[in-house]
């Protein structure tokens, strides 16, 4: 067959775009619709479902026919030689567009014994915004590029259903304005995180290509799952570089006169077993970030344009005595938090509201006032109570600064908006520590939070023994160690450097809590960070801001803290 398949889609893409002129109309109307919902609604529904999920796999007849039709989808048909075997494959392209995103799969039949069987469904890792359809014909091209990988052993009357991961960037994402790069990994997108040391194969259950080690992180290309019955595994084929650079510390190879010898990585790539005991799926989630921070500035600017006061959460109480509570459904403990319930009559769901959460008084029902929040939704109900919340001074429009953080990926991005563009310059990004449950331990809580201060140190306590010196008013503690720098962000929760024991001397990137940043949750509830990634933190958070209190540095500009 002449051409390629790229040339076909590019038919199929003029397909599809023709018929996207009345889609986008009414899309418009759709639009117009969503605008006018509660804030509090989308946040919720963002955060509970989330937007631009990956297309599910279809339920299309083994054998192909003339007449296959999906409820809800549009679909073009066409032929191509994949293999270049001088027989035509089928190709499939099913899709639909709900509020102007376009969810598609490829199904490819190829021919066994004189009929046409279902052998791979491709789908995408996220729908495509109508108005970026080039975005949707790279994706498609890949189809192409990756079919020699997932055909590989494929076996008669086999189907393999298969995800293939895209850019999690998007157009109001700068990149080039980078200001700290010391920890920045070069992989940005999706990844897999070795829990154990695994082999890459060049083929499912085939020979090993390359050994990966603890903490390793290949890139993620495409996901595959066989409806073979002897093959249940879920497959990851990757892309790594072996580098000699870590994210602790940045290597070079010296000759024996001292000078750089020129680093020449090897690239791979290949399969691992998608066992849970072996590896986790994590990535610097830039959209999921940038979706999550305009959710908080629509809450903000829809709230200062109606006169409505914003307020925080105050229920900072250092060295309080923790008391066991339940998770709730956004993954918060009832630590340094106030109660928010579904009712005013305190009946049904309620959740816990974290220390510095950003939020409005939207009404008041049964001596409880009503609010709402940008990253909870709402309404709630919380109770009128001094001192657990105050007014918000410092915020008169949409704010500029956010650190994002992901604790399921162990990552953590700094965003500088710039108002002209309204687009958002990456500042910084790195892998971080976040917080474990555990007795006396806590999850980093998750939420909307307005930094507090900054300061220079942060002291720990531990449990005091004979001799110690133990702290005012708690006679069962004493400082046990300290680490650089600190930025309050929620109750007890700082993000903070490397912490060490009082006596410690020499570098903290050699010791065993700097080598566990970017692996798993560790820490009582703060944020760790590298000693200089948090260094320039505080000092960009700080700017120049000359409010004081005591040893802490009150940011003249705002600062939110969006943890997923």
């Amino acid at each position: 067959m002449s051409g390629n398949v790229v040339e076909r889609i590019d038919v199929g893409g003029e397909f599809v775009t023709k018929k996207l002129d009345s889609i986008i109309e009414a899309g418009k109307e759709k639009i117009k619709k969503w605008k006018k919902m509660e804030i509090g609604v989308l946040a919720l529904i963002n955060t509970v479902v989330g937007f631009n999920a990956s297309a599910e796999p279809l339920n299309l007849p083994k054998e192909y026919s003339e007449n296959i039709t999906v409820k809800g989808q549009e679909k073009d048909v066409f032929d191509y030689d994949f293999n270049s075997d001088g027989i035509n494959e089928k190709v499939v392209v099913t899709y639909n567009v709900v509020d102007n995103l376009i969810g598609a799969v490829v199904s490819i039949y190829t021919n066994q014994g004189g009929k046409e069987i279902l052998t791979y469904q491709i789908a995408f890792d996220k729908k495509f915004n109508v108005m970026e359809l080039q975005a949707m014909q790279k994706m498609f091209d890949k189809v192409k590029e990756y079919y020699p990988e997932y055909s590989k052993n494929i076996q008669p009357d086999e189907t393999r259903y298969i995800k293939i991961y895209g850019d999690n960037r998007n157009n109001d994402i700068v990149f080039d304005k980078v200001k700290f790069n010391n920890h920045a990994p070069e992989n940005t997108n999706n990844f897999l995180f070795i829990k154990k040391g695994s082999s890459l194969l060049e083929a499912p259950n085939g020979n090993a290509v390359a050994h990966l080690s603890f903490s390793e992180k290949p890139e993620i290309l495409f996901d595959m799952v066989s409806d073979a019955a002897n093959n249940q595994t879920k497959w990851y084929f990757t892309e790594f570089t072996k580098r000699i650079s870590t994210n602790v510390s940045k290597k070079t190879n010296k000759d024996k006169n001292g000078k750089v010898v020129a680093e020449n990585p090897t690239t791979v790539r290949g399969f691992i077993a998608g066992s849970e005991d072996n590896v986790s799926q994590r990535g610097f989630h830039w959209d999921k970030m940038i979706r999550k921070i305009e959710i908080v500035n629509k809450f903000i600017d829809t709230a200062i344009k109606a006169n409505e006061e914003l307020y925080i959460v105050t229920e900072y109480r250092p060295l309080s005595r923790d008391k066991p509570s339940e998770k709730d459904r956004f993954g918060n403990k009832n630590n340094q938090s106030i109660v928010g319930y579904t009712s005013s009559k305190k009946e049904g769901e309620k959740i816990n509201i974290p220390d510095q959460t950003i939020f409005k008084i939207i009404g008041e029902e049964n001596n409880m006032l009503k609010i709402e929040t940008p990253f909870y939704g709402g309404p709630y109900f919380i109770e009128k109570q001094e001192g657990a919340y105050k007014k918000v001074e410092n915020i008169k429009g949409e704010v500029n600064k956010f650190i994002a953080i992901d604790p399921n990926s162990q990552t953590e991005v700094l965003f500088q908006r710039i108002p002209e563009t309204e687009k958002y310059e990456v500042v910084t990004y790195s892998y971080v520590t976040t917080g474990k449950d555990g007795w006396g331990s806590y999850e980093t809580p998750h939420g909307a939070f307005l930094i507090a201060f900054t300061r220079p140190y942060m002291t720990f306590t531990r449990h005091a023994r004979e001799g110690d010196k133990t702290l005012p008013g708690r006679s069962d503690l004493t400082i046990g160690g300290s680490a650089r720098y600190a930025v309050r962000f929620s109750g007890g929760g700082y993000m903070h450097g490397i912490p060490v024991g009082l006596n410690f001397r020499g570098s903290t990137l050699n010791t065993g809590t700097a080598h566990k940043i970017g692996t798993y949750k560790d820490s009582h509830k703060c944020v760790r960070h590298f000693d200089d990634q948090i260094e320039f933190i505080v000092k960009w958070i700080n700017a120049d801001s000359k409010i004081r209190d005591r040893d802490n540095t009150i940011p003249e500009e705002p600062v939110i803290a969006v943890v997923l």
